[in-house]
């Protein structure tokens, strides 16, 4: 087989796809809802009602969970609609104030359908582009089994990586079809549908028009009178994007902004972020190569300055490679460069984001990087010893891949095996330490394990050196320390946790929280007999009309003090 010998039946290659896929994320189909998965399915009561399909058009993703989000991705929510209705259990049907009574199997298995959608398609826009055999066996296969996408594959909510994935390269075939005027206009009006749908999954679709841009790169293509297609005729499904991304901006900054009444979150300064980028970009390449230690709370905090140098050489060597193969006629290595390049610029850190790093954000930059990767390799297949060593590397890496899938797969099953496995390689997470506690407390009823990461929490805030009570992570920990220091008799303890919450100043969202903590310190005074002092803490927890009853009882003697 030689580079430019004509492709292997390509049914052959999707359903190796196909199997190579299922292998990978076999195990992950027992996993349960984790993290975002309750704000997203189990607690969103539009998705649990298909008659309020339009109105997930309407709101952030995650309105149901605890805050205002910006996510506005209504296919993606659509989608879980569909899959609520059909997993749904008919014997604990989702009731206002309950979580549903489902399983999370049909969801992990649309995940992985739309995962193998995008390698396929992946596999078409290959084929589109004349990629040579080797290409186009190599990086769907590389590209659906590797561990990089099991924060996008195995875990519910990432389904909006491939979805919006699989809606781009889509658009990317459409966009370079056609060799006709009728087939042109049709394949344009297909990419620009694809285009929006994208959109509709994932913000970072946005890219899509310069991939457009990017096509004009690839020889002219002759229609069916064999006249050259000319430059214009070739522009015009990036300009129908371009309009699209256009009106898309508009919505997005106006009636579709959820968030702008809420006050910015302070971003890094630009000199730490320019650090970060080349770190960030160095760490990604090494996490192509050698995918372990993956996890969901990436930092940059400790890592060598020298690293930032590395990844702008990295950077410079990409684009310098990129020119280089332009001019050499090799314009499909152009192309995956620049893909790779163009796609990871909005990750890159130097615009503000919520991470440093995260996984899932490589999934539409990988496919490029692997296409480039691949092309050159093929560029060596004459050679004997590349036919014997290349599909010998690539059966190593997919064997590789796969185990390393599956293993990563696991710490997906539950939210206590995910947040021990994070904190196992970043154990300075305050939120997941939060996150862990409140499993241990609310889901499993291990109140030493909650204590144990809810103090995590505040000693993390302690070394930052804050001082006061700031974040909503100290506030609950110190809500729910107390708490639990009540319920086994600790009442010291428990003041010392509600004391600092009643020094937050009063506003409509910490009032409740200061009565609370007022509450709390009432009935340690109970505790210890000192009813003066708890009638006192009573009165102001009385600003919460709601706790006027149970102060009323306590203060009676209707309620032991054991029994606090």
């Amino acid at each position: 087989m030689t580079a430019s010998a004509k492709s292997p039946h390509r049914g052959f290659v999707a359903v190796a796809v196909c199997v190579a896929g299922l292998l990978a994320y076999a195990n992950s189909f027992t996993n349960g809802f984790v993290w975002d998965d309750a704000s997203s399915v189990l607690l969103h009561k539009h998705v649990q009602d298909p008659g309020q399909f339009f109105q997930l058009f309407r709101e952030d993703q995650h309105a149901f969970g605890r805050g205002q989000g910006n996510f506005y991705r209504p296919l993606v929510s659509a989608s879980f609609m569909l899959d609520f209705a059909l997993a749904r259990s008919t014997l604990f049907p989702a009731s206002a104030g309950h979580i549903p009574d489902i399983s999370p199997f049909l969801f992990h298995v649309t995940n992985l359908v739309w995962h193998v959608a995008a390698a396929l398609l992946l596999l078409a826009l290959l084929a589109r582009l004349d990629a040579p055999p080797l290409v186009s066996v190599c990086v769907p296969l590389l590209y659906v089994v590797h561990p990089l996408h099991t924060e996008a594959v195995t875990y519910i909510s990432g389904r909006a990586d491939p979805m919006s994935a699989s809606f781009m390269f889509l658009a990317l075939w459409f966009g370079l079809a056609g060799r006709t005027p009728v087939r042109r206009m049709a394949a344009a009006a297909g990419c620009w549908i694809s285009f929006a749908a994208a959109l509709l999954c994932k913000e970072s679709a946005f890219v899509l028009p310069a991939l457009l841009l990017l096509a004009v790169f690839i020889p002219a293509r002759r229609d069916d009178s064999g006249a050259p297609t000319g430059l214009i005729q070739r522009l015009i499904p990036a300009i129908g994007a371009f309009a699209i991304l256009a009106v898309y901006a508009f919505l997005r900054s106006g009636p579709l902004n959820f968030v702008k009444a809420s006050a910015p979150e302070a971003a890094a300064p630009f000199d730490q972020r320019l650090v970060e980028t080349g770190q960030a970009f160095a760490s990604y390449l090494g996490l192509v190569f050698a995918p372990t230690h993956l996890h969901m709370e990436r930092a940059l905090t400790g890592a060598p300055v020298w690293l930032a140098g590395a990844g702008y050489l990295l950077m410079v060597a990409g684009i310098a490679g990129a020119v280089i193969a332009y001019r050499l006629g090799q314009r499909r290595i152009t192309l995956g460069l620049a893909w790779f390049l163009i796609t990871w610029l909005p990750i890159s850190g130097l615009f503000p984001l919520n991470a440093p790093m995260a996984e899932h954000w490589m999934y539409v930059p990988l496919a490029g990087f692997l296409w480039a990767l691949a092309e050159l390799l093929a560029l060596t297949w004459r050679s004997g010893f590349a036919r014997a060593a290349i599909p010998a590397a690539v059966f190593a890496a997919l064997l590789v891949f796969v185990t390393l899938t599956a293993q990563r797969n696991r710490d997906w099953r539950s939210n206590e095996s995910l947040y021990s496995a994070t904190l196992d390689e970043n154990p300075n997470s305050a939120r997941v330490h939060f996150n862990l506690a409140v499993t241990y407390e609310d889901i499993l009823k291990n109140l030493p394990g909650a204590r144990r990461h809810y103090r995590s929490v505040l000693a993390l805030a302690a070394r930052k050196g804050a001082g006061a009570v700031s974040t909503n992570e100290e506030i609950e920990s110190h809500l729910s320390l107390g708490q639990i220091a009540l319920k086994l008799g600790d009442y010291q303890d428990a003041a010392q946790h509600f004391q600092p919450l009643l020094a937050l100043p009063v506003t409509d969202s910490t009032r409740p929280i200061i009565a609370t903590a007022a509450l709390g310190i009432g009935k340690c005074f109970l505790g210890v007999g000192d009813i003066q002092k708890a009638a006192a803490s009573f009165e102001q927890a009385a600003i919460i009309p709601e706790f006027k009853a149970e102060t009323d009882s306590l203060i009676a003697g209707k309620m032991l003090p054991g029994a606090i």
